[in-house]
C-alpha cells in the first residue's frame, strides 16, 4: 500500500479491491467527505492503474463514478482518488415491481454503458457488483480495473466474471489476443438485466466458459417481469452469440427511454389559424385540403402515418402510410406544381426521462 498524503490519511475501512488494486475508504480532510484510494496491489502491472484512471478521467456521466485527484510518489503516478458512493447493493427487482420501475432501473445502467462507449471505451467488466445506487437513488457504475479504449480493446491475458462475458472473448486470434468490443459490454448488460428482471437467477448455461448462447435467445419470453415485446425483443438480442446482432447501448437508451414515456408524447399541429394536439387523449387526426389528406395516429411511442391521399409532404418529400414523424417539421397538402397548398407545422414534444 502506498503512503497516503496527509489530506487522506485517516482511514475508515479496508476494501478487497478485487485481484488488483489496493483499496480503502479515506476522510478527505479538506472537504470532510468520504473518498475511495486506490492504488495497485504489488506485482501488478501499472498500466492497469492508469487504464481505470484514463477511463474515469475521459468519462462525464451522472451514472459513472468520478474521479477526483491524483496521488503521485515523486513525478509518478501511483494512485488515484474517486468518490465514494453512499448508498446501497444493486439488488434484484421485487416480483411486484411494475414496468415503469424496471424500465427505470435498465434505463439508468444502460445509459452509463451508453456513456462509456460514447468516451471511445470499453467497460470490460458490467455486472451487478460494480454498481450501487446512490443516497438520492441515481445508479453509479464503478471498477473500470479492466477498461480499454475501443481501438485497443484486446489483452492476452483474460480476466472475465462468470454469467457476464460474452462468449466470441474466449477464442483468441491468431496473434493469442482476446480482443473486445462494446458488444461485450451490451452482453454483460443483458446479463445484469437478467439478473434484474428474475429474482437474482440467471441460467446454468451463462456461467459456461464459453457460455452456449442461442443465436435468437428467448430467455426474456418466460421470466416473471413482464416488459413490452419491443424491449423484451431487445433485451434477448443482447444475449445473441454473434456480437453483429446485439443492439448499440445507443439503440437500448433510446428504446428504453421513449417505453420509459409511453403516452406521454404530444405532437401539435397549426393548420388554417388553429391548434391541434394529439397525444394519449385525442390518439387520431385527419388533416385535409381538397382532395388531399393524410390521416396521423398515436401509438403510445410514436405518431405515425396511417393514410394518405394524393398529394402529402412532408419537408419536400412525398410522405407514405407508416412514416413516423420526428422533431418538427411542414407538412403540405396539394400538388407541388400548383399554388394552392396547404402548409401545416407540426411540432413534436419528448418530455424528459427523469432517472
Amino acid at each position: 500500500m502506498i503512503k497516503l498524503p496527509s489530506r487522506y490519511s485517516v482511514v475508515l475501512q479496508t476494501l478487497s479491491g478485487g485481484g488488483m488494486s489496493d483499496t480503502l475508504i479515506c476522510l478527505d480532510k479538506n472537504l470532510q467527505r468520504k473518498v475511495v484510494v486506490k492504488s495497485l496491489k504489488a506485482g501488478i502491472e501499472k498500466h492497469r492503474l492508469m487504464d481505470e484512471l484514463s477511463a474515469l478521467a475521459d468519462i462525464r456521466s451522472k451514472y459513472v463514478v468520478q474521479v477526483l485527484d491524483v496521488l503521485r510518489d515523486g513525478s509518478e503516478i501511483v494512485g488515484f482518488v474517486e468518490e465514494f458512493i453512499e448508498g446501497t447493493e444493486l439488488k434484484p427487482l421485487a416480483a411486484s415491481s411494475d414496468e415503469g420501475k424496471s424500465l427505470g432501473c435498465l434505463y439508468s445502467v444502460i445509459s452509463g454503458i451508453q456513456d462509456i462507449h460514447a468516451a471511445g471505451r470499453v467497460h470490460r467488466d458490467i455486472k451487478p457488483d460494480n454498481m450501487k445506487v446512490d443516497k438520492t437513488g441515481v445508479l453509479k457504475i464503478f471498477d473500470f480495473g479492466l477498461a480499454k479504449l475501443q481501438k485497443d480493446a484486446k489483452t492476452k491475458q483474460l480476466y472475465f466474471t462468470q454469467f457476464y462475458t460474452a462468449p466470441e472473448i474466449f477464442t483468441p486470434d491468431k496473434e493469442g489476443d482476446h480482443n473486445f468490443t462494446t458488444a461485450v459490454d451490451v452482453f454483460a448488460f443483458g446479463a445484469t438485466a437478467l439478473w434484474l428482471l428474475n429474482a437474482g437467477n440467471l441460467p446454468l448455461e451463462l456461467g459456461q466458459v464459453p457460455p452456449p448462447v442461442p443465436a435468437l435467445p428467448t430467455i426474456f419470453d418466460v421470466i416473471p417481469l413482464k416488459l413490452s415485446a419491443g424491449i423484451t425483443a431487445l433485451l434477448n438480442r443482447c444475449l445473441c452469440c454473434d456480437p453483429s446482432a446485439r443492439p448499440s447501448a445507443a439503440a437500448l437508451k433510446l428504446a428504453i427511454g421513449k417505453q420509459l414515456l409511453f403516452g406521454k408524447h404530444r405532437m401539435l399541429l397549426t393548420y388554417a389559424g388553429a391548434d391541434h394536439v394529439v397525444d394519449a387523449n385525442k390518439k387520431q387526426v385527419k388533416l385535409s385540403s381538397g382532395s388531399d389528406s393524410v390521416a396521423i395516429s398515436y401509438n403510445g411511442l410514436d405518431f405515425v402515418v396511417t393514410n394518405v391521399v394524393g398529394h402529402v409532404r412532408r419537408n419536400n418529400r412525398q410522405v407514405i402510410a407508416g412514416y413516423v414523424f420526428q422533431g418538427s417539421s411542414v407538412i403540405v397538402l396539394g400538388d407541388p406544381s400548383s399554388r394552392g397548398r396547404t402548409s401545416i407545422t407540426a411540432d413534436i414534444f419528448h418530455p424528459e426521462v427523469m432517472n
